[in-house]
């Protein structure tokens, strides 16, 4: 009987023995993490952390205060994410209000969800017998170059820009040309899509004032359309407009995806405290 218990009470002191063998070193890790998080250096704390549970699996006291750890490393890193983004965000909408401060937003709310930015001086009624283009973007970032094209019918599919020196960019058509007709003769209009990372804007630029011819390439002929230096400066306001819109866009997204988390590590880590 005496050898029995002699039998399992070095059984209790070896298994004893070989978790605090155990537990030891995984505690190492975890004092770093906390340093790590103390520091707010988030992921390389996470690191560590992660460390425990591949090392040392069956240092089951230290690996369940590794995870009550890794959720407040998680808020934290969230909480700092949101704060970067948020900042990013109201200096990204500054410039959205300066830039749309230089041009005209055409939209009519009974009817229209997202209305189109352009330049005051290519609204319809002050260009009602000429044949122009107007680039514009819309409240979501999406730009486009409208052609507004008065006589023969060509039916335009493509328009190209051509520096002084031959080298030319060239946008598709969305759709085929809307026709309308009045008392001052018959219009074309085309909307040429400018893709994000299409580089008109940077080839108009380039060109540093110098005059860039605009050519509709159609069906049915050719025709050439004035692209003044205002018309060129009003593509790079818009362009630019697209380009921080977008981005507007995108950190909404983020800061949203991060206040999620934010909420959900709050919830986890006082559902942890409760228990």
């Amino acid at each position: 009987m005496k050898t029995r218990k002699l039998i399992f009470a070095s059984l209790a002191w070896l298994l004893a023995a070989c978790a605090e063998d155990v537990e030891r070193p995984a505690q190492e890790y975890l004092t770093r993490a906390q340093d790590l998080y103390a520091h707010k250096q988030y992921h390389t704390a996470k690191l560590q952390l992660d460390s425990i549970k591949v090392l040392y699996p069956k240092a089951f006291d230290t690996r369940k205060q590794a995870q009550a750890l890794l959720l407040q490393v998680e808020l934290a890193e969230s909480e700092a994410g949101k704060a970067y983004v948020d900042s990013l965000l109201h200096d990204v909408s500054a410039k959205v209000a300066h830039l749309t401060a230089k041009l005209y937003l055409d939209k009519d709310v009974r009817y229209q969800e997202v209305g189109h930015y352009y330049a005051s001086a290519h609204r319809i009624e002050n260009n009602v017998s000429r044949s122009y283009l107007r680039p514009q973007v819309d409240e979501r970032g999406a730009c486009t170059i409208v052609a507004f094209y008065r006589g023969k019918p060509i039916q335009a599919h493509t328009l190209r820009l051509t520096a002084a020196d031959g080298t030319f960019v060239e946008l598709k058509a969305a759709y085929e040309p809307y026709v309308s007709s009045d008392a001052l003769g018959r219009t074309e209009r085309t909307d040429f899509v400018v893709e994000p990372d299409n580089n008109v804007a940077s080839f108009v630029a380039l060109q540093q004032g110098k005059s860039v011819k605009a050519t509709l390439v159609g069906e049915s002929g050719n025709a050439n359309i004035i692209f003044a230096k205002a018309d060129a400066q009003a593509l790079q306001t818009v362009c630019e407009l697209g380009t921080v819109l977008r981005s507007v866009s995108n950190l909404q997204a983020q800061s949203q995806e991060l206040e999620r988390r934010i909420r959900f590590f709050t919830t986890r880590i006082e559902g942890d405290t409760v228990q």
